[in-house]
């Protein structure tokens, strides 16, 4: 995988669904998980505040 830091958040996305095969939204989540490793760090936060967006875009009304 290309280096996360070298990535814009479009390019990030196709990357993740090259990886992952799935939405974008689920790509991007498998990148958060798989960076995680059991702590906090500036990879991981890339990946699930990339993911909170992507997430916050699908969102439509309370549910």
């Amino acid at each position: 995988m290309v280096d996360w830091r070298d990535l814009t958040e479009e390019d990030a996305i196709n990357v993740a669904v090259d990886e992952h095969g799935k939405d974008a939204t689920t790509s991007v989540a498998y990148c958060a998980l798989e960076a995680y490793r059991g702590v906090d760090t500036p990879e991981y936060r890339f990946w699930f505040g990339l993911f909170l967006k992507l997430a916050k875009r699908k969102h439509v009304g309370w549910a």
